[in-house]
């Protein structure tokens, strides 16, 4: 067993369900989704009696669990955003199988006593050339600044919060009065499409003016926020989130819009200011079809990283398992998994991260495959130095029961060596975040 600092989360959420635009979610699928599952749970009720015993009872069971799962999500989404990273650590102590005990987590044969947690802010904007006519009530906006003061609000909350009766009911594994673990560092949500190149500047001025990749300051400032967000401080967040599904073009065709990515770029190379990018075709999708698949194509990032090879990002949801149709990986699974590769290979500061992926054991195991894969070994070895744990907690809910569960799954597979697991959520990360660009 080996001692380390922290853990790192580097890929969750904070937010809860008035954070998000579900117009624009269902402006994109109420035509297609919306029918096909009626139709499909309704064709399930009619064939489920005509099933054989054992098979109606295989199917009740997965029926079942999609709901509670879905109920569990929906659980932590209707908690007040203050509680939420007390449901985390009250999760991380929780008996049977916890895995932080007084001030220590144990995963994967090393042992952490700080752990550090990157909730990825999502701008949701719902800008007015988005209105609909076929609405007689247009969308409001959804602003990231609100959601921003509530996730700061939430911080607070968290560092403030003493062990007493009240809290105890609520969050029995907390009433040990044990020290805070956590150090919550959050990425600001940006999607460029919204703002013009002189919001954009007072934007990031505004929270970034500070920023020097200090986690010592980041800590020191932590819980200070007073709920006045004119005087948040320039040094408050880690990085910026951007997510193609919502709308962000990692590179336009439009000379407009490109000049504001690029000021984006140019901003986070100066500053060093680490990104990290939605990189699946899934998740909260709010665009047509060919946005979508122009958006999230990969070969955005390389003209991106052609033109800033200094940038630091993560690609997030690193491809490993693929998405298997009769046993076989689409080869445009194969074709994205190779070209996230490639510019981690080729660039110093690319990295990727596997966010709700690593919710099972098969993910691990083809993991390991792809690493041992590449054939020159300093490629295995780079590839290692650049994956990143992360948990899309709370929206993995969908796959696992619990936040404690994910990691446990991680914490335990066999497929990965200890120093693999402890570079992947210690090592790793901590330099992702915190340590120096390559130029």
């Amino acid at each position: 067993m080996t001692n380390n600092d922290t853990f790192y989360d580097i890929h969750l959420h904070a937010f809860t369900l008035s954070h998000p635009s579900f117009n624009a979610f269902l402006k994109r699928f109420k035509i297609r989704l919306f029918p096909l599952a009626a139709g499909a749970f309704l064709s399930l009720l009619l064939v489920i009696p005509a099933l054989s015993p054992r098979l109606r009872s295989t199917v009740m069971r997965t029926v079942n669990r999609l709901l509670r799962r879905a109920r569990n999500l929906l659980s932590v989404m209707e908690s007040d955003i203050g509680s939420f990273f007390l449901i985390i650590e009250n999760c991380l102590r929780e008996r049977p199988g916890r895995l932080l005990k007084d001030s220590e987590m144990t995963v994967g044969g090393n042992s952490y006593r700080r752990i550090v947690l990157t909730p990825l802010m999502m701008d949701f904007g719902y800008k007015s050339r988005h209105n609909d006519p076929s609405l007689h009530y247009q969308p409001g906006e959804k602003p990231i600044v609100a959601q921003v003061a509530d996730v700061f609000n939430a911080i607070r909350k968290y560092r403030a919060t003493a062990t007493t009766p009240d809290l105890a009911k609520k969050f029995s594994f907390l009433a040990d009065g044990a020290e805070r673990i956590l150090e919550v560092y959050p990425f600001l949500g940006l999607n460029t499409e919204n703002y013009d190149i002189p919001h954009l500047e007072l934007m990031l001025e505004k929270y970034f003016h500070d920023y020097r990749r200090s986690r010592a300051e980041l800590a020191a400032s932590a819980g200070n926020f007073d709920g006045d967000i004119e005087r948040l401080k320039g040094n408050s967040f880690t990085g910026i989130k951007v997510y193609p599904p919502l709308g962000f073009d990692p590179w336009p065709y439009n000379p407009e819009l490109l000049s504001r990515v690029n000021y984006l770029y140019d901003y986070c190379c100066r500053k060093r200011l680490p990104i990290t990018c939605h990189g699946s075709r899934g998740g909260f999708v709010a665009v047509s079809p060919g946005d979508l698949q122009d958006f999230t194509r990969i070969s955005k990032w390389a003209s991106v990283l052609a033109a800033y090879p200094s940038l630091k990002i993560n690609i997030a949801h690193f491809p490993a398992n693929g998405r298997r149709f009769f046993g076989l990986v689409p080869p445009a699974e194969q074709d994205r998994l190779q070209a996230i590769i490639a510019l981690v290979l080729k660039y110093e500061n690319v990295y990727a991260d596997f966010a709700m992926r690593g919710a099972s054991e098969r993910y691990y195991r083809n993991l390991r495959f792809i690493i041992d894969s590449l054939p020159d070994k300093k490629h295995r070895e780079k590839l290692t130095e650049r994956i990143l744990f992360g948990s899309d907690f709370a929206i993995n809910l969908f796959s696992v029961d619990s936040y404690n569960r994910y990691i446990q799954i991680f914490s335990g597979t066999p497929y990965l060596t200890a120093e693999q697991k402890r570079l992947f959520c210690s090592v790793n990360p901590e330099r992702f975040l915190f340590g120096e660009t390559t130029p």
